[in-house]
């Protein structure tokens, strides 16, 4: 099973919510996020942490058991010809597209946007 996992995730397992085992332990097997996602988690991390405790904490998600995939002008264009199928945003467009074309079985995040749509969404 190939779980995508999600920015939310990533963020609520370095901070204090009551999520946060639940998530810390979805980082702990392998799965797949993509350079958007961490970028995402970056931003939010730094506003909530501090820049250099953010930087810590996607440092430890690149030396985990990740699957990190380089959003390309493949993955884009594929999100483009996705744009009128599905409901989302065009981030969350991407990220869903990187799941689809890596055959994830499961999006984990706790965005509801990815409710009723091919890859079955599941929060941690």
């Amino acid at each position: 099973m190939h779980l995508f996992v999600d920015a939310n995730v990533i963020i609520k397992a370095f901070t204090d919510n009551p999520e946060k085992g639940k998530c810390g332990k979805v980082l702990l097997h392998p799965f797949i996020t993509n350079t958007l996602c961490l970028a995402e988690a970056a931003v939010s991390l730094s506003n909530i942490l501090g820049k250099k405790d953010a930087s810590q904490c996607i440092k430890s998600v690149l030396r985990s058991d990740a699957k990190i995939i380089a959003i390309d002008e493949i993955i884009f264009f594929e999100a483009l010809k996705r744009i009128d199928r599905y409901p989302l945003s065009m981030f969350d467009l991407i990220h869903y597209t990187t799941a689809m074309l890596h055959q994830c079985s499961v999006f984990v995040s706790y965005d509801k946007d990815f409710d009723r749509l091919e890859l079955p969404r599941r929060e941690p």
